[in-house]
Order: structure tokens, then sequence, then C-alpha cells
């Protein structure tokens, strides 16, 4: 069984949020305050109901944190058009960060950037990783706040289809599970070094892989897995973690 810093259920996704969301934003402001001046705290997110639930339900605390001492990342980004629906970087900007004053956003490629077909993928992913060794070097995320899908993938480190022990940090995703099938993701030794992961999800169809993951699971059955630590902190509803023993 996965030992984790934090573990706390609640009976809805409302009061879920809006315990993560007080606690989280409590926690960056600390982070940020503590910085050293001229310095940002690195923020990780990833996309689905944190771009699209937690963070637009947290509009009203957006000053609570001095957004200038924060730069935000996107743990994964769907290789898309600018614009497009799918990209989590917008959802991220639109639902919150818009009014976070001073924040910076660092974005991932869009796919128009860039010549089409496979190659380009590839292109984009070595200049976006060009732009993660300039800034973290061989460091990783302060904190992150991320979901999980519900077969126990995180970022785009989909079951079975990454090396979870790729030493690179950024990675081209080329044939994801779950549309669009091209995508660029952080890896997990990234996730690993990560000083605080904050992983919080919802409903009954996350609750098998989490009962896997928390059971001793690989992070190549269950990527979820790879993450659960003592650094980590886990909030679900009780729906999620329903199956879930002794955690």
């Amino acid at each position: 069984m996965h030992r984790v810093h934090t573990f706390e259920v609640y009976p809805s996704i409302e009061e879920l949020n809006d315990a993560v969301g007080r606690a989280f934003l409590a926690r960056l402001g600390t982070l940020a305050d503590e910085a050293e001046v001229g310095s940002r705290v690195n923020l990780a997110i990833s996309g689905g109901a944190i771009t699209t639930s937690l963070l637009p339900s947290l509009s009203e605390r957006v000053g609570e944190v001095d957004w200038t001492r924060v730069r935000v990342w996107l743990v994964d980004e769907r290789y898309v058009r600018s614009g497009d629906a799918d990209r989590n970087d917008d959802q991220a900007w639109e639902g919150f960060f818009h009014a976070a004053t001073g924040v910076e956003l660092v974005r991932m490629p869009t796919s128009d950037a860039w010549a089409p077909g496979a190659g380009s993928l590839d292109e984009a992913t070595t200049a976006f990783t060009a732009t993660w060794r300039e800034i973290m070097g061989e460091g990783s995320f302060d904190i992150a706040l991320i979901g999980m899908g519900p077969d126990g993938h995180i970022c785009s480190l989909f079951p079975g289809s990454v090396d979870m022990n790729e030493s690179a940090p950024i990675l081209a995703i080329r044939d994801s599970p779950k549309p669009p099938p091209q995508r660029i993701t952080v890896s997990m030794p990234v996730m690993r070094r990560c000083g605080e992961v904050w992983l919080t999800t919802a409903g009954k169809a996350k609750a098998d892989a989490l009962e896997r993951a928390f059971s001793g699971a690989s992070a190549l059955e269950v990527p979820v897995a790879g993450i659960l630590s003592p650094s980590t902190r886990v909030y679900l509803d009780e729906a999620a973690a329903s199956q879930i023993v002794n955690a």
C-alpha cells in the first residue's frame, strides 16, 4: 500500500473542489511569498476537470495569490492548431488565469506553427524541450495540481504505451488512445521529481484504477501509481475512493 502525505475524501464534487481549492491556493500563496526575489514558483496543472471545473470554481479567490511570483506550465498538451477547443492552455487561460494579474503561462507548441506531418510533432517536442531546459535545467515543478483518467493515466502517459523511466523531460505522444492522438507531455521522471503533487479526481469511473494504484500496481500498468509518494496529496470524492482500503 502506498503512503501519501494527505488522503482526504469528500461527499460531493462541489465540496471536493472547495476544499482542494482553498488549501491549494493557500499553499501556492505561501510558496510564492517564500520565493527568492526575482524568481517564480513553477506550478504545473493538467487539463480535463482541473481546467474545466476546479480552476473556474476558484475565480473569486484569484486575488489570494501574488501571481507575479508564479510561472504556470501544462503537464501535457494536445498537439492541435492554435485556438482549437481541445487546447488545455486556452481552457486554463479563459477559465481562470486571464484574471491572475502578472502570471506567466508557458504554452506548448501548436500544430499550425509547424509543417504538417508526423515529423512536425517531433520538431515541436524538440523545440519545447529546449524551452524546458532553458528555464528548468534538470529540475522539475515546485508544485503540481493534476487529475487522472479512468484508466489511471496522468499527463498524457497512458497505461502500457510509454516508457515510464524515459529520461527525456518532454515526450512526443503519437497515438494517444484518447483523442486527439498527437500530444506533447512531460515524462514520469519529471513528475516524480516534482516538489509536491496534488492529485484530485472524482467519479466512480476512477475507483478501479485508484484501487489498483494504491494496492501496488506498477506505473506501466496504472500510471498514477508512479506519483504516489510521501510528498503526494490526494483528494477524492466518495465515489472515486470507494474501492481503496487502508489508504
